[in-house]
């Protein structure tokens, strides 16, 4: 009787052992916290979930820089001269006249002479190229949108339906599109028979330092 006892004695034991540590390790894993990202981070990811459940349209871009027009070949004439003839499958760079930033013009395959559908704009590096110059200190687009201004101008021009890329603590890009059926209020996409506009912006420790935008070649 006594050896019995002492056997249900000993699981009894054995079992409270096994729920203790059980417990234990419960307990553990629930004090265990991840460690809270980047409240900045956080909140860009958070307005991006929010900026896809909702309707949100971008209707108003940029279509041109110091008077060169998205898609129109007279602009281009009128500000780089009757001879100009940039051709396709092709960037062109030209200079700022103080050679301190660089735009470069885009035409896609296919497209007339001069039809420009890209624009970059970015600060030009120490090597000196023999790139032609544009009778303008700053490329700067029609929303006055240009290099060195802040995230919160960016978007006051803009609007907020953006996403974003690359978000670090000192480099964030924000990129607004627009994609058929959905056009600008202009019928931009239609109007050049292109089925996607793009805009990128880039900024480093709050200053933006590269502008990109135009149509993604079909």
């Amino acid at each position: 009787m006594k050896i019995i006892f002492l056997a249900i004695l000993i699981i009894l034991l054995l079992t409270n052992c096994n729920n203790s540590e059980t417990k234990s390790v419960e307990k553990n894993n629930r004090i265990e916290l991840v460690p809270e990202p980047d409240k900045e981070l956080r909140e860009e990811y958070e307005k991006q979930q929010e900026l896809n459940k909702s309707k949100c349209a971008f209707v108003e871009p940029d279509t041109s820089v110091v008077g060169i027009k998205i898609g129109n070949v007279e602009s281009i004439l009128k500000i780089l001269g009757k001879q100009t003839k940039l051709e396709g499958d092709s960037t062109h760079i030209f200079y700022s006249n103080d050679k301190k930033q660089k735009l470069g013009l885009t035409i896609h395959p296919g497209s007339y002479y001069s039809q420009v559908s890209i624009f970059n704009i970015s600060y030009a590096d120490k090597s000196q190229k023999n790139f032609r110059k544009i009778n303008s200190k700053v490329f700067e687009t029609e929303k006055g949108i240009k290099l060195g201004i802040s995230k919160r101008e960016i978007i006051e021009k803009l609007g907020t339906c953006y996403e974003t890329k690359d978000s670090t603590r000192n480099n964030i890009e924000l990129n607004y599109r627009i994609e058929l059926p959905n056009d600008s209020k202009t019928k931009l996409l239609t109007s050049n028979n292109m089925p996607i506009y793009y805009a990128k912006y880039k900024l480093t420790n709050d200053k933006l330092e590269n502008i990109e935008f135009g149509f993604e070649y079909p």
